[in-house]
Parts: C-alpha cells; sequence; structure tokens
C-alpha cells in the first residue's frame, strides 16, 4: 500500500480563526491522498492578551523560544522532527522565524521542497525593517512554491521576480457562512435584551471590534467617536477585542457612558453586536475584519491608510464599505459616519454590496485554492 504524501505547515501561532480553514484543508488534502502536519507555537505576552489563540487536537504544540539581537526579537520554534519525511514544508513568510534561514538552506540544496505563504512584504511600511524586508525579499525569491494572502499580495510576490506560475492566491478568508447562520438564529428579543443591557436607547450604534494596539489608531477613533456623538445625540459605540491598547478603550468607556466595552468575544459571540449596529469602525490595519464587515452586513468605514492589510483590496469605496480619502483627520472621518447615520439610503446601499461580496470570500474557496496548491506544488 503507497504511504500519504505529507504537508508540513509551520504557523507562529494558531489564531482562533484559522481553525475551521485548517480543518478544510486537512479534509480536502485527505482526499486526495495528502497527510497535513500543523505544527504551532505559543503566543507572546502581548499576543495572549487578545485571547484569540487556540489549540486543535490534531497538530503538534511547540514551545517558542525568543531572542533579542538589538531591538529586534527573533523566534525560534523546535520542530524539525516533525518535517521529517516530509514531502512539502509550508512557512510563514518572515524574517523574524530562525527556522525560515535552515529551511530555505534546505530548499537551495535540494533536502526539502519549502513553500512561503504570507503576504508578500509588510503592509505596515512604519513597523518594517530595512534588513528584515530585504532579507524576507531574497528568501522568498528561493521559495519552491507561493501561497500568497490573495491577489493583491500575489502581485507583490511577481514584483520580487517570483515566476507567476508558481504562486497560488488563496484568497484569505474566515468561516463567514458560520457568521451567516449565526445570524440567521438571532431574535429580535436578544437583541432588545443586548440593548437593554448595555443601556442603550437609541437606534444610532456603531461598533469596533479586533485587536487593540498601536496600528489600529484607537485615539483617533475615540476622537472621532465623540466628535460624532456632539452631532448625533443618540450616538453610542461598543468597543470589542483585546490589546496592549485596550486601557485605552477602558478609560473611555469610564469618561464617556456612550462608549461601551465588552471586551474579546469571538465567532458567534460577537454576531449580536453586529446586527444592532448601523456600521463597523475601524480607521486603520484593515485586515480580515472586513469579511466580517461583508457577512454580517455592517459596512466597514475606515481611512485611505497604508497599513492595511492586503484584504483591504476586498473593499471597494461607495460600493460594500467606505475609504475616507483623509486619513488623519478624525473630523472628517466623523462626518463621514454622521452622514452615513443619517441617510438610510446610502447605507442600504452599502448593505446591498455586502451581501454580493459576503458570497465570494469564503473560506471553503480559500481551503480549495489552498489544496489545489498544494497538490500543484508536490506535481512541480
Amino acid at each position: 500500500m503507497k504511504s500519504l504524501r505529507k504537508v508540513v505547515i509551520i504557523q507562529r501561532v494558531l489564531s482562533h480563526y484559522r481553525r475551521p480553514f485548517y480543518e478544510l484543508l486537512r479534509e480536502r488534502l485527505a482526499g486526495a491522498g495528502i497527510e497535513l502536519v500543523l505544527i504551532h507555537g505559543s503566543p507572546s505576552e502581548s499576543e495572549a492578551r487578545k485571547k484569540d489563540g487556540v489549540e486543535i487536537e490534531w497538530a503538534h504544540s511547540v514551545k517558542n523560544r525568543s531572542i533579542m539581537i538589538g531591538q529586534h526579537e527573533l523566534y525560534w520554534q523546535p520542530c524539525l522532527k516533525h518535517i521529517r519525511g516530509a514531502d512539502l514544508v509550508i512557512a510563514e513568510q518572515a524574517s523574524k522565524l530562525i527556522l525560515n534561514y535552515v529551511l530555505v538552506a534546505c530548499q537551495m540544496i535540494g533536502l526539502k521542497k519549502v513553500c512561503f505563504w504570507g503576504h508578500g512584504r509588510n503592509f505596515q511600511e512604519h513597523n518594517a525593517s530595512v534588513v528584515g524586508e530585504g532579507i524576507k525579499r531574497f528568501m522568498s525569491r528561493h521559495a519552491h512554491w507561493w501561497f500568497a494572502y490573495n491577489d493583491l499580495s500575489a502581485s507583490v510576490v511577481r514584483s520580487l521576480g517570483y515566476p507567476e506560475n508558481r504562486i497560488t492566491s488563496v484568497q484569505n478568508a474566515i468561516d463567514t457562512r458560520r457568521l451567516v447562520a449565526a445570524q440567521q438564529n438571532v431574535t429580535q428579543a436578544q437583541l432588545q435584551h443586548i440593548k437593554r443591557d448595555l443601556g442603550i436607547k437609541g437606534d444610532n450604534i456603531c461598533l469596533y471590534t479586533g485587536g487593540m494596539y498601536p496600528e489600529k489608531r484607537l485615539d483617533f477613533l475615540i476622537e472621532a467617536c465623540v466628535q460624532i456623538r456632539k452631532d448625533i445625540s443618540d450616538f453610542e459605540m461598543i468597543f470589542i477585542g483585546g490589546g496592549p491598547d485596550d486601557s485605552k478603550i477602558k478609560e473611555a468607556a469610564e469618561k464617556h457612558k456612550w462608549i461601551h466595552y465588552l471586551g474579546p468575544k469571538f465567532d458567534e459571540e460577537k454576531v449580536p453586536y453586529f446586527m444592532v449596529s448601523k456600521l463597523f469602525l475601524m480607521p486603520d490595519a484593515v485586515g480580515l475584519s472586513v469579511l466580517d464587515a461583508f457577512a454580517l452586513k455592517t459596512p466597514l468605514i475606515t481611512t485611505n491608510s497604508s497599513h492595511h492589510g492586503p484584504e483591504i483590496s476586498y473593499l471597494v469605496d461607495g460600493v460594500n464599505g467606505v475609504i475616507v480619502r483623509e486619513s488623519n483627520d478624525p473630523s472628517v472621518y466623523a462626518a463621514q459616519v454622521s452622514r452615513l447615520l443619517k441617510d438610510d439610503k446610502a447605507r442600504e446601499k452599502l448593505i446591498a454590496g455586502c451581501c454580493i461580496a459576503r458570497e465570494k470570500y469564503s473560506i471553503e474557496e480559500m481551503a480549495e485554492r489552498f489544496a489545489e496548491g498544494v497538490i500543484r506544488a508536490l506535481a512541480s
């Protein structure tokens, strides 16, 4: 009996939202005679505050070891024993992962087929290390195959001189269908209960949900919310999430009774809060959260920042969300949000766009694309 081909995916940490994807991918690959081995490390102290780590029963968990070199933190994942006998190894594209240097060396001398999965570059350029990005570009060109987050990332990889016929655009996604199903099960009585618990009487409610760290510019958002409240007297703002900057939201909630901080919530937990909200406010560093907005029909309002992830390409300004062109003035952002809260027709147009977009970007499509890429990479 022929043994299964073995594919290993290595992740520095395993986030909550990725679990359904790995389950689908494992099932899809098994049907093609391929064993998926998933290896992941533990979150750092600051990442642990977001409380979005998760364990998968069949995955291998290793203890990450961090090493400081100057002001840069590098990580070593002790997982070489798990990649023995692997026909394909897929690693995150990151210069801070010491294991990647070992893997690329193995690829270059023909010991392993090593692939990268990632953005193509650091989209948060203000945090990017010149040396790190240079190393990343060098290593990226030597991968056996590339799994780009989406078409925007694929174009970045092509710009490095990497062959287009060895790039798979996986169309990075979350389990939107699960969110839609959860939305259909929420009753009006439950929504009214949430509003009563929070002391909200009006309907002009907006929401932020996501990580709380400097790149999200929560100070900007709080200032914009204060200005919206001056314009719309019954405006209320709900914050969901956690991270090193969550203290800013806690302080704002103590100062303003119309600001409500609920801490981290995941998957179906956050669905009712989208349903009571008219708009999803995230001025910066938008990533997969745009798919929450699509799935739950709560248009996302952001700014024309250079710090967004590649998933910002899913948002079409004026069609399924809004990109405010002035990225540094909270009053301009606030004025746009106020206008949409007052204009039901404009908001309904954006909701219609969300409904179309949520059919296009799904975790099922992502798993299918990724599996096809794996099969092609094994055969090449």
